[in-house]
């Protein structure tokens, strides 16, 4: 006796499918929602890695209440002060000290302990020297020695910062710089999802360390500075920023850690690198002489550095996303963290097999 076959109804098929569709939604949203991403923030020392992290504070987090901003007067204060001190210290270098105009302050900011309290003399001292056009030429020439460029700000606001019960700005607290040392660690929940962002320490010496945030990592942000091309590093001053920090992407990219690890690199201190490429050829500097762009062009340059570290990529189905950064501008990193966060979440979701 056979069997009579049946077809459903074309109705019933479309409310099939649309709650297939809304199952596969909801387990999308679940599988998002019970996500935690670990983001390692990685890169060479001053590449201004510990800038995104204190911008994801101000973004996703409480941001700095005053007690906060009290703790870093002293961390501003100090910053001032040393790099006013290392200008002095190339100036006599250069052997520019006998055209300073005023000597008194002169000596007293190449005298000084680093660590001294940013006393209304010490401010008004800073004050006068930065007003000297022997000290803006040596500052101009700040790739031939060790200076922190975003101390920049503090000169110029400098009756501001040593103002009685001055209270920094977040442009302050972002403009700061002390050496990570470490591992600091801060959770943000991100439209629902909970990102565990760390921070590690970018010296030589702080590398070592690194292994210890190795495991379970979702996502990596490599932060390299594109305006260190022609300066030589802290740690060794027979080495350019660039090229370590090159050698760093490559091991960090090829690493058996990071197999199945989105990676992400911001090319960041874009605006330091446009003021600094209308006035310097990159071919002039040794490491750089093949390059081909043309000269004092923003576009070429960053092409150029971009292409040099796609290069280290030797997993060639991998995608490394892109961004060029400014870590100090606000805006800039929320459009930047915006489009990263969606490339981490479709990364994971696409391991996790729900797309």
């Amino acid at each position: 006796m056979g069997l009579c076959g049946s077809s459903m109804p074309p109705g019933d098929k479309e409310d099939i499918a649309k709650t297939r569709s809304i199952e596969d939604q909801n387990a999308k949203d679940h599988a998002r929602e019970e996500m935690t991403i670990k983001l390692l923030l990685l890169g060479a020392g001053e590449s201004g890695k510990s800038t995104i992290f204190k911008q994801m504070k101000l973004l996703y987090g409480k941001g700095f209440d005053d007690d906060e901003r009290r703790d870093w007067v002293p961390k501003i204060h100090m910053c001032a002060v040393s790099a006013m001190k290392a200008v002095c210290a190339a100036t006599v270098r250069f052997g520019l000290e006998s055209k300073v105009r005023d000597k008194a302050a002169f000596n007293l900011l190449s005298e000084i302990n680093e660590r001294e309290t940013l006393t209304t003399r010490v401010a008004e001292n800073i004050k006068l020297l930065w007003s000297d056009p022997i000290i803006n030429d040596v500052w101009e020439r700040r790739n031939d020695y060790q200076v922190i460029e975003s101390n920049e700000l503090y000169f110029r606001n400098i009756d501001v910062v040593s103002k009685s019960g001055y209270l920094p700005s977040d442009e302050d607290i972002l403009a700061s710089r002390v050496r990570t040392c470490g591992i600091v660690e801060e959770t943000y929940v991100i439209e629902n999802v909970e990102f565990v962002i760390i921070d590690v320490g970018g010296q030589r010496n702080e590398r070592k360390k690194w292994i210890h945030c190795f495991d379970n990592v979702n996502a990596v942000i490599f932060v390299a500075a594109l305006s260190e091309f022609d300066q030589m590093m802290f740690e060794d001053e027979t080495q350019n920023r660039m090229t370590d920090t090159l050698h760093l992407f490559d091991s960090i990219c090829n690493s058996r850690w990071f197999q199945k690890t989105a990676m992400i690199l911001f090319l960041n201190k874009r605006d330091l690198f446009a003021r600094k490429v209308a006035k310097k050829l990159i071919r002039e500097v040794p490491e750089w002489h093949d390059y081909q762009g043309k000269p004092f062009d923003y576009d070429d340059g960053v092409n150029y550095f971009l292409q040099k570290f796609l290069e280290k990529n030797q997993q060639k189905n991998r995608d490394i996303y892109t961004h060029v950064t400014c870590a100090t501008d606000t805006e800039n990193v929320k459009i930047v963290f915006h489009a990263t966060k969606d490339i981490i979440l479709k990364f994971n979701l696409e391991a996790s097999g729900f797309m």
